[in-house]
């Protein structure tokens, strides 16, 4: 029909017409790709990783990915690499664990009235607060205080209990030491149920969690009172986890301490052959706090291109510090096998900086709960970072002569 019109600005016309409708059938048969589908493209070059029907797979089931191999195999060795290659491994932790990382600004925060708060110690300061973020929506903290007037480091830690006070918290503030903050995380998103558009809603739950945190320090570094250069976050079990989010996409967190926090946290997807573990099955029983992505693998956890390990060497050359227990029904659900095993394969991250030191964990006899041994074991760390206390840790760099029930 080209042929068949003599003006010449019909036949160009015509041409035009022609070119858009081939360039149309070509977009729609172009199957479509996750838009950070190209972040991993860009890792499998290393040996080992593959792609079949559009998943990465891992093939090498005996051993774990490396987040430190290069595409020849070889492994990194210095930190500027490390450091090159961490925002690509950030956006691969999103896209298989976590979600996406919100971008919302703390909009304003409104306090209540300050009152002495006896109950934890004589010399505590206490009031509540609502930081508001993303069209009116907020979140609440309670920061209780030394009255003298100082620069004090802080420990955040997750609490939706108002009423609950940490055992640590009459020592901290007694002994005019520290800053204590309880985030209280269901009041960002609830840990079972719908996340409607009155919280927030822009990612998963761990992932929302974290970034509370992020959004608490925002408001934290506008206090007089507070030392930002020393800030802990700190959690237990589920709020563990999100702990550990919090540290591996903020780097403000100095310290970082997860109790029992088990898959998606200190523990992984595989089980390495631990009965009774929870490990990949969290994205069938919490599919909210994680990816949807963790479903294509999970017939075969050890097919996944990453694990936990991954998590925790993000956090390098920081503290991080996992205190476990080995024993109960509860405690193997947690994974401590796969604890130790992702604790064992981030250390190469740690040795890059030379602070293996910086890398702890903690085993202990006990069901899947929050104690005093392991309280004192975090203050411990924090004691010794924050303020230069001696600790022996070579009891936090191996598992202690515990047995664990498998």
């Amino acid at each position: 029909m080209f042929f068949l019109f003599k003006n010449i600005n019909l036949k160009i016309k015509w041409l035009v017409f022609l070119l858009v409708c081939i360039l149309a059938i070509i977009i729609c048969c172009t199957p479509k790709t996750n838009k950070n589908f190209e972040y991993v493209v860009n890792y499998i070059s290393q040996p080992g990783i593959s792609v079949e029907k559009g998943n990465v797979i891992w093939n090498l089931k005996d051993s774990l990915p490396s987040p430190f191999a290069k595409n020849d195999g070889t492994l990194i060795k210095k930190t500027d690499e490390w450091e090159a290659r961490r925002n690509f491994l950030l956006k691969l932790m999103e896209e298989y664990v976590y979600g996406a990382r919100p971008k919302m600004k703390l909009d304003s925060v409104i306090t209540a009235a300050e009152y002495r708060d006896i109950q934890v110690a004589g010399n505590a300061i206490t009031y509540s607060a609502r930081l508001y973020y993303g069209n009116s929506r907020c979140f609440t903290i309670r920061l209780t205080r030394p009255e003298e007037k100082g620069n004090y480091p802080v420990i955040i830690r997750y609490e939706s209990n108002e009423s609950f006070r940490f055992p640590i918290e009459s020592k901290c503030i007694g002994s005019n030491k520290y800053i204590i903050v309880a985030l209280n995380h269901l009041t960002v998103a609830p840990d079972n149920g719908e996340v409607t558009e009155k919280y927030m809603n822009e990612t998963k739950v761990l992932m929302a969690w974290a970034y509370a945190a992020s959004l608490t320090v925002d408001y934290l570094e506008t206090l007089d009172c507070v030392d930002s250069a020393n800030i802990t976050i700190a959690g237990m079990s589920r709020t563990g986890k999100a702990a550990i989010c919090a540290g591996v996409y903020d780097k403000r967190f100095k310290i970082i301490v997860a109790n029992n926090s088990g898959a998606a946290g200190a523990s992984g997807f595989r089980n390495f052959g631990e009965k009774g573990t929870q490990a990949i099955d969290i994205v069938k029983h919490q599919p909210t706090w994680v990816s949807a992505k963790l479903l294509e693998y999970i017939d075969d956890a050890n097919e996944l291109p990453l694990d936990m390990h991954f998590a925790r060497a993000l956090i390098a050359p920081r503290v991080i510090l996992t205190t476990e227990a080995a024993n109960g029904a509860d405690a193997i659900w947690a994974g401590p096998v796969s604890t130790f095993k992702m604790w064992k394969a981030s250390d190469y991250a740690f040795n890059l900086y030379q602070k293996t030191e910086n890398n702890l964990i903690h085993l202990r006899s006990g069901g899947h709960a929050q104690l005093d041994e392991d309280y004192q074991r975090m203050m411990m760390v924090v004691n010794h970072i924050c303020y230069g206390e001696r600790f022996d840790n070579a009891t936090f760099r191996k598992f202690q002569d515990v047995e664990i029930e498998k």
